[in-house]
């Protein structure tokens, strides 16, 4: 069907030339709201221009997802599986920089796209396939130049930021104890006195990183130390990265991580030492750099480093008061005689670092005695498992895909029924039948594509294979059994009292 406009251009019709306009941001920042926008804007003036029907239904976009990464942007995956079923002719991109940042990507996207007799259109580059025929020269120095732009970029604004931080300004979260003017650090005489207590208690007094939090919390309810900056209460992990920061010393450390990709998805590792740039008396220190070498030398992190005892449900077992994990504590009795009796027992995580402050204390379950009941209660449970293991996050999907694919079906049969009221039963115009199967068809795409996008969602699997293994590794009591309880398990929710709530990852 060909659609005319009064200046008689003639206007190809979306459904004879299907096509998709894809679009594309890397952040949720202010400045790329209205990019979106942009990019649609310039592929509607391209389309009519060259006189194609705009359809607002053709628009697919991947929001605050990187070019970098292939894996994770859902809407491409469309694109391509449409492509591969051969239902559109055409994709139009603003540029190559919202096709992809990563040339190998870009050209296995090309690739796939012409395969399937797809036409491929980067506007502002002025590529499009329909002319330039195998000429993968022009396409592969933009996607050359595309790849290159965010690693100039980053590398722009290492360079910037380097500079900042020879100049003796600050970049970064500012450290607790520490205040900003005119960009650089300077020391917070209200909260620099707690950094301060901090580190007496940890090398004078010999506390620990347990002990220091238990006081800061007591100390803070009587005003006699600041309270964290994003937290009500003090907790060991914030203490331990106080001790561990060489800012307190007045030392800045640049370039310590770094991001990579790998397989597809973009990933944060440290980079090795020779790599740091180590700026000493970069800003004024809180306590002197012997002290803080003194706190981070291995004769002192060694003697305040204990063993913690093995869990096998470690992250598994839940406060039922705050939801932290349940750790095992360790604790002995010395007899008369020289002997010792040991015993290991459950204790709240956020209890045990900060005490009543932290959270209450819960009635002492012993660790083997727990032990042995969980598995009792498994193995019993595992004698009445008659459908498919399949976690909770996975079935709720498979309820909707098939919910979607009901739906699909459906609208299929009405569409098969039309066929009957126009040709046999001629009920209905040719005019009205046109209307609604293009309606039909539109609504059966529509479900396909949305049964195809929760497909591509990432979800934890886990087969009944794995299942019936793990039900098997329990009965072998004296094995390590974190990954049988992991596999079976997705919590026990512990309570004061000692009751238990058990959350499996299988249904009976």
């Amino acid at each position: 069907m060909l659609l005319n406009y009064n200046d008689d251009k003639t206007i190809i019709d979306y459904s004879e030339y299907p096509y998709l306009v894809y679009g594309r941001v890397s952040t949720e920042k202010d400045e790329q709201v209205s990019s979106i926008e942009n990019q649609i804007d310039i592929c509607r003036d391209w389309i009519e221009k060259n006189n194609y029907e705009w359809n607002e239904e053709s628009i697919v976009l991947d929001n605050g997802i990187s070019g970098t990464v292939l894996l994770d942007r859902a809407a491409m995956q469309l694109v391509l599986e449409k492509s591969r079923k051969r239902e559109i002719k055409m994709v139009l991109f603003k540029s190559i920089h919202r096709l992809a940042r990563d040339m190998k990507d870009a050209l296995e996207i090309k690739e796939i796209l012409l395969a399937h007799g797809v036409r491929l259109v980067t506007i502002e580059e002025g590529y499009d396939s329909l002319y330039e025929g195998k000429n993968d020269m022009k396409f592969e120095m933009f996607s050359m130049f595309a790849a290159q732009y965010p690693k100039t970029l980053s590398v722009s604004i290492s360079g910037a930021l380097a500079a900042k931080v020879r100049r003796g300004e600050h970049i970064g979260p500012i450290p607790f104890g520490y205040a900003i003017k005119d960009k650089k650090l300077m020391i917070n005489e209200e909260t620099a006195p707690t950094i301060r207590q901090i580190f007496r208690w940890y090398l004078h007094d010999g506390f620990g990183f347990k002990t220091i939090t238990r006081l800061l919390n007591e100390e803070m309810i009587k005003g006699n130390v600041c309270k964290p900056r994003k937290k009500d209460k003090w907790q060991v992990t914030s203490v331990q990265r106080i001790i561990q920061n060489p800012t307190y010393a007045g030392i800045f450390v640049y370039n310590r991580y770094t991001t990579i990709k790998i397989n597809g998805r973009k990933k944060q590792i440290q980079n090795p030492r020779e790599k740091w740039l180590v700026y000493e008396n970069h800003h004024p220190a809180i306590i002197s750099k012997h002290e803080w070498e003194s706190a981070n030398s291995k004769e002192v992190t060694n003697k305040k480093t204990k063993i913690s005892a093995w869990n096998e449900f470690r992250g598994l077992l839940k406060c039922s008061e705050c939801g932290s994990n349940m750790v095992i504590v360790q604790s002995y009795r010395k007899k008369k005689d020289g002997t010792r009796t040991e015993w290991k027992y459950l204790k709240c995580s956020a209890y045990r670092r900060g005490g009543e402050h932290g959270c209450i204390n819960h009635t002492p379950i012993r660790y083997e005695e727990f032990r042995n009941f969980v598995l009792k209660k498994i193995l019993l449970k595992g004698r009445k498992v008659k459908v498919n293991f399949e976690n909770n996050v996975h079935q709720q999907k498979q309820k909707e895909i098939t919910s979607l694919k009901k739906q699909k079906t459906t609208v299929e049969n009405m569409n098969n029924e039309l066929i009957d009221l126009y040709l046999k039963d001629k009920l209905i115009t040719k005019q009205e039948f046109q209307l609604k199967r293009k309606e039909y068809e539109n609504e059966i795409k529509s479900l396909t594509d949305r049964i195809f996008l929760l497909n591509q969602e990432e979800e934890v699997k886990i087969d009944i294979e794995s299942i019936q293994e793990a039900f098997k590794q329990l009965k072998k009591h004296d094995e390590d059994l974190h990954h049988a309880f992991s596999t079976l398990i997705d919590d026990i929710v512990v309570y004061p009292d000692g009751k238990l709530d058990f959350n499996y990852k299988f249904e009976l």
